[in-house]
């Protein structure tokens, strides 16, 4: 939800900024809520989650990462990496493993970029950030 980049990249009003950054502004939440996984995922999988919990807890930004509302796509994140693991373990592998490798890979990759998982995820949520925060000044000198 960004508000206009420099030069508002989209010719809009002074109004328009302003509303955009109001309604953006309305979907923060205000207090942070603690995550909890679904009763229907494993416990291989809940172990996934506490620590996919635990690693983003110790960004700086982990409250900007993952919110309530990504719950589910989290826990199914967890479930396809469990069902890798699974799969991975199994020697000698048929071509029908590999192939369902390769599935749950792409599947652990698109989660992935989505929960911001991924450096290229992380990069796109720095850059929000530092779009966010400009100085006083950036204004009137720009």
């Amino acid at each position: 939800m960004e508000v206009g980049r420099k030069g508002r990249g989209k010719h809009w009003t002074d109004a328009e900024v302003s509303a955009r950054q109001k309604a953006a502004d309305g979907l923060k939440r205000k207090e942070r809520v603690d995550l909890t996984p679904p009763d229907w995922l494993s416990d291989a999988a809940r172990g996934v989650w506490n620590r996919k919990i635990s690693e983003v807890a110790g960004l700086n930004a982990a409250n900007d990462l993952l919110d309530v509302l990504d719950t589910e796509m989290l826990a199914v994140y967890c479930d396809a990496y469990v069902q890798y693991q699974l799969t991975a373990s199994v020697s000698p592998k048929t071509t029908d493993m590999i192939k369902e490798l390769q599935a749950w890979s792409r599947i652990l990759s698109a989660y992935a970029e989505k929960l911001g998982f991924t450096p290229n995820a992380r990069a796109r949520l720095v850059k929000k950030l530092t779009r966010a925060k400009e100085d006083q000044f950036g204004k009137e000198f720009d």
